[in-house]
């Protein structure tokens, strides 16, 4: 019984060999096809020719194509999704862009931070990190006309921007100044 078994699988797997040698040798014999074979044009995708300027420019880089989509992408869905946060009371908190510029003497911090409030702008330094904050608060007015306080669309960011920046080296916090002007926060950080 067990002869007739072992006899029964190594036949059936004689054949699926056997099958496996014959397409191997098919689809060699198509592709020896393929390559012999002389074609008055090369393979192209439909509805591109190869004679259109892009394909003719030695130039174009494919990597560097990629990087450019990828930056605009970032650029386009950054300032959407990613930059903006629920804190832990369920508010509403944006990250600013900033610039940090090194002097030989200071760190300047450069921040867009349209719309906020002076008053409750927050700047301070613990060891090398920076943390600003500061609140924007959508008007409240109320008229006696309910039609005039209806919003077709609304925007502008009302909440609180914050941001944290990792500085470079050790700075003096005393000697720390910011201007906010024109919705641009201005932090001066003179060295240690």
């Amino acid at each position: 019984m067990q002869k007739s078994i072992l006899t029964g699988i190594a036949v059936i797997l004689f054949i699926a060999l056997a099958i496996q040698t014959y397409m191997f040798f098919q689809l060699k014999n198509q592709v020896d096809q393929m390559t012999t074979q002389k074609t008055s044009h090369p393979f192209q995708l439909p509805g591109m020719a190869f004679d259109d300027e892009f394909m003719k420019n030695d130039n174009w880089n494919p990597y560097q194509e990629m990087q450019r989509m990828q930056n605009e992408m970032e650029q386009m869905f950054g300032d959407s999704f990613s930059r903006f946060h629920l804190n832990s009371n369920n508010a509403l908190t944006k990250s600013p862009r900033f610039d940090l510029k090194e002097e030989s003497d200071r760190y300047i911090a450069t921040l867009d931070i349209p719309g906020g409030e002076p008053s409750s702008l927050d700047v301070k330094i613990e060891e090398q990190q920076l943390f600003i904050s500061i609140k924007t608060e959508r008007s409240n007015q109320q008229d006696d006309d309910e039609d005039k306080n209806k919003f077709r669309r609304q925007e502008r960011f009302s909440g609180t921007y914050q941001r944290s920046i990792t500085l470079p080296g050790p700075v003096r916090p005393s000697a720390m100044t910011s201007n906010y002007e024109n919705g641009v926060l201005t932090v001066m950080l003179p060295k240690e």
